[in-house]
């Protein structure tokens, strides 16, 4: 229909008026069906012109944020259509390309429920004026959707809470039954009146230390995985902290005959990322690859910019994973040590959820495993790569 109109206003001149009133009525019978469908949506739509003149507004658009009250909107400025300035604000940070990381989703008050709005803004050149943006804002009722999504976090973090609950009790049984042995032994030795020497009850003594400390151990790794991170941002070169983690590993890795490979790129973008909670990430990741490599191996740490990611990879030569490990490698409690409390991976990628980015695992039997930690990019670095590249294009033209 549109190259069917287009041909027609190229012939203008050669048409009767007949022909032309039967393609306005075409045309509006058109106009007619598309806002018929727009007032049918539970959304609401602004149509706006690069000036954000609302072009139409659907009627939706009213029961959803604080509008104006005007029988019409066409002609009129959004600023005096829309009456909440934060919405008002995040579309124009939004045609401006500035909205960052804002939040697009605004909570009003009806009646006696809180509805929560999210907006998103589009832009569109129409063919006849591609030197001209025109902008759509879509208003959207998530409530029952963001609802939906919280009952189902509370679901996910009360199983996962019974996960770790059973796990804690599991791991706690075996040092307190250690403990109460050796406190029988030694109740039992006093009962006889016999006199102990100071090498047995050294032995006793030293067994209730280490199951203390193994005890403690599994509670601090318990509170480190449920309670809230701290995480603290900064932007900075992660190439440093690698190369300070490395320099830390050397010598324990030395001794169990592994040999690390530092492979980076010449640059990376800096990333937003909290360097103590990415050393232990990293610390325990390491730590995890050297045990797969008991006879010794190869340990590859290796960095790349790809597109809007840093990607980070621990590579190692080890005795690798079957499949069904390595879905339920992230799983608290999930280990397959004769020690341990098989939290560390979780805490890796709890660490890396805090970041905002992800982590996956890649690995077969006796070939070795892969993990991969995904960074993003913050905005104001990629801003900065693209005006590079854009310079460095200029300069080779």
């Amino acid at each position: 229909m549109k190259n069917f109109v287009q041909r027609a206003i190229q012939k203008i001149d050669q048409l009767d008026t007949k022909q032309i009133v039967d393609i306005l009525r075409s045309q509006a019978s058109d106009v007619e069906m598309l806002e018929n469908v727009l007032e049918s949506i539970h959304d609401g739509v602004i149509l706006t012109d690069e000036k954000l003149t609302v072009l139409y507004a659907n009627s939706n658009c009213r029961n959803l944020v604080p509008m104006a009250r005007f029988r019409s909107y066409e002609g009129m400025a959004l600023s005096k259509v829309l009456e909440d300035e934060h919405v008002l604000k995040y579309i124009n940070l939004s045609v401006q390309q500035k909205k960052s990381d804002e939040d697009n989703e605004f909570t009003f008050q009806k009646g006696d429920t809180l509805q929560t709005i999210a907006v998103t803004v589009f832009s569109y050149k129409s063919s006849s004026e591609r030197n001209r943006s025109s902008y759509v804002v879509m208003l959207s009722d998530v409530t029952e959707h963001n609802a939906n999504e919280a009952r189902l976090r509370r679901s996910e973090n009360l199983a996962s809470m019974t996960t770790m609950a059973a796990g804690v009790a599991h791991e706690i049984k075996n040092p307190l039954a250690a403990m109460a042995i050796h406190l029988q032994l030694l109740r039992k030795a006093f009962g006889r009146k016999e006199t102990l020497t100071i090498d047995d009850a050294q032995r006793y003594l030293d067994v209730l230390d280490e199951e203390i400390s193994r005890l403690n151990s599994i509670v601090v790794d318990f509170l480190f995985a449920v309670r809230p991170m701290d995480t603290r941002l900064r932007l900075g070169q992660i190439k440093r902290t690698l190369e300070e983690v490395v320099k830390f590993v050397i010598p324990e890795l030395s001794e169990h005959h592994v040999h690390l490979k530092l492979d980076l790129p010449t640059s990376l973008p800096k990333l937003e990322f909290d360097e103590h909670l990415i050393k232990q990430a990293l610390l325990n990741l390491i730590k995890n690859a050297m045990n797969a490599m008991e006879s010794g191996g190869m340990l590859i740490l290796q960095a790349r910019h790809d597109q809007n990611q840093v990607l980070l990879k621990v590579i190692d030569t080890g005795i690798g994973m079957d499949e069904q490990t390595q879905l339920k490698i992230f799983e608290p409690y999930f280990t397959t040590k004769a020690t341990g409390t098989g939290l560390g991976l979780t805490v890796v990628y709890k660490i890396m959820k805090e970041h905002k980015g992800d982590i996956t695992v890649q690995s077969k039997l006796g070939e070795g495993t892969t993990f991969t930690l995904y960074f993003p990019v913050p905005r104001s670095e990629r801003l900065a790569l693209d005006s590079q590249a854009m310079a460095e294009a200029d300069y080779e033209a």
